[in-house]
Formats: C-alpha cells, structure tokens, sequence
C-alpha cells in the first residue's frame, strides 16, 4: 500500500487550537458558549474562527438568528475532528488512576420526580460510602428543555424516557423497557379485574405533568381503540398521584416503572394496562464527557443503583442494548 504524501509545511501552519475551538464552535453553535466551554474570552473565540475560515477557505459557521449554522464544509469535517482529537487526547495524555475515595464534585442530575423517590436513597447511600467528596444535585426538566440543559453544560446527565432527537455530540444507554400500569383505588373507583381498555376510558383520569400537558403514547393508544381519555385532574408531581387517587373517583396510568410508587399502599389497585404501550427508560448525557473518569464512575454508579432497583418490578425488562451509543449510530 502507498503512503500518503503529507506536507509538512501545511500542517505546520494549523495550530491545535484552532481543532478545539472548531470542535467547541460545532458543539455550541455560539461563539460566547463556545468561548465560555474554553475558558477564553469572545474575541479569542472569533479570533480562531477568522483564522479557521482563511486556512480552510470556507465560511465554516455562518449566522442564523441567535446561533451560528455549519456549513456543509464544516459538517464535513466535525466527525473526522472529533475523531482526531479524541485520538490525541488518548495518545498523548494517560488518565490517572481515577479514586473515588478523593473526589471533590458536584453531580448534577435531571430525572423525574418519582425517579428520585426510588432510585435516590440507594445512590446516595453509595456515593455517600464510596464517594463522600461528590454532591448531588437534581432537577426537573421538560422534554424540550432536556438537550439545551446539556449542551449547556447546565446538567451532567439526563433519567429520561422521553423520544429525544439526539445530536451526533450526545450519548445514550438504553436501560430499560417499561410498560403501563392503570392505577386506582378500589374503594373510591370499582373497576372490573381486569378491566378492558374501554373500561379505563369510562373513567376521570389524572395525569402527572410537570409544565400542565397531557399527550403521549398512552394516548395514541386509546386513539387506535377509538377511545379517549377524559382528563380532569393535570398534577405536576407524579408523587402525588397515589394520594390523589386514593382520596378520588379518579384513574391514573402510570409507566410500570414506577410501581412501587404506589403498590406498598394496599387500597390502591395497580394492573397492567390493556394493549402494547411501551417506553425505554435510560441516560443521555454529552460526548465530551464519554471518557472523563468521574462521570464515568458517577454513570457506573446510577446503572447499577437502577438495575438493582428496578431489577424484579413487574412489568419492567432491561433493555437488550448492553453497551452505551451516539446518535451517529442509531
């Protein structure tokens, strides 16, 4: 095979730099973001963008509103430069033993509110033992806020079954599969068992959302069945589901997930929603922190915390994925 014939004197003319702050520009879509990322100021960022677009002779970035769209030239070339620098990242740096022991972070989670309520007081417990240096911080966030929370490195990691459109600058492992539970009180609501699809639509419904919506897959479901939901109550915490439906003629479905959110209260009735509704529970977080060791460590720990949580809930089967993707290889 012929070796390629490389010129020294072009390459000596591209300074590593310039790479990262593409990289970061590709990232961010905004020059002060991108600078933020880097620790430099404005005019340094626009500084190696006008150096970037004289070497490569192409526009590059080019303004559209409030953010700054690639050019077909510089998606060309962002796959092969992420390539690259985390190649010489690799080659060039060895990563320390990571102690978790020594640790000093803060960790800043988005998850749903009834996740917390199960999963948290097993990984706090642990980090607590294994990595008492490291905070935890959570949050809630809506769908469409979810993504721009981590390109904005205003979250660590995303808890979410929600359908994201990821980037190719995110990452994702698929956990779990869920499916539905209808959950009542048999005091306050007499339902037949099992109770039909149209048994569930004869009912009032309350449904958990955090920004005051209702829409979803299990909606599409009574759709396909010519039914339909009669919501009456929209409740922003999914905590207060149980106590709402065991107070009130009122039906919820819930994802399976979070049956034991509501199956240690004994009046209330928790069954298998009728027909194939399904969504896949998991962690999405950013690239850039696909080999940094303590996310690494920190991803560890709550893969482990959830499977062993949600390992023998009904309804709940891990998800056949086993190894974490980007979006580039969906």
């Amino acid at each position: 095979m012929n070796q390629i014939d490389f010129s020294h004197d072009a390459l000596r003319r591209l300074d590593l730099n310039l790479l990262v702050a593409f990289d970061a520009l590709m990232q961010e879509r905004h020059v002060s973001r991108a600078a933020a990322r880097l620790f430099l100021g404005q005019p340094a960022m626009s500084h190696a963008l006008a150096r970037l677009r004289q070497l490569l002779d192409d526009p590059l970035f080019v303004r559209s509103g409030s953010r700054m769209e690639p050019t077909p030239r510089a998606c060309e070339l962002a796959p092969q430069v992420r390539a690259w620098l985390e190649q010489a990242q690799q080659f060039l740096f060895r990563a320390d033993a990571f102690d978790p022991a020594a640790a000093h972070a803060t960790f800043r989670l988005a998850a749903p509110d009834g996740m917390e309520a199960l999963l948290y007081p097993a990984l706090i417990a642990t980090l607590r033992r294994d990595a008492p240096g490291v905070r935890l911080r959570s949050q809630l966030l809506e769908t469409d806020q979810q993504l721009a929370a981590l390109d904005h490195d205003e979250v660590d990691l995303l808890i979410t079954a929600a359908p994201l459109a990821l980037r190719d600058w995110h990452s994702r492992l698929r956990l779990f599969k869920s499916d539905f539970i209808s959950v009542h009180s048999r005091r306050q609501l007499p339902l037949p068992e099992p109770a039909t699809l149209a048994d569930l639509a004869s009912c009032d419904h309350v449904v958990s959302s955090y920004r005051g919506t209702a829409a979803g897959v299990v909606d599409h479901l009574f759709a396909a069945h010519g039914l339909e939901r009669r919501v009456q109550v929209l409740s922003a915490s999914l905590l207060a589901i149980g106590h709402i439906v065991a107070q009130a003629p009122l039906m919820s479905i819930q994802p399976a997930i979070y049956r034991g959110l509501f199956s240690t209260t004994p009046e209330l009735a928790c069954a298998p929603l009728p027909g194939e509704a399904r969504i896949t529970v998991g962690l999405v977080w950013h690239r850039r922190n696909d080999r940094h060791p303590l996310h690494r460590y920190l991803r560890d720990t709550v893969i482990a915390a959830m499977r062993h949580q949600f390992a023998t809930t009904e309804g709940v089967t891990r998800h056949a994925d086993g190894a974490w993707e980007t979006a580039s290889r969906e």
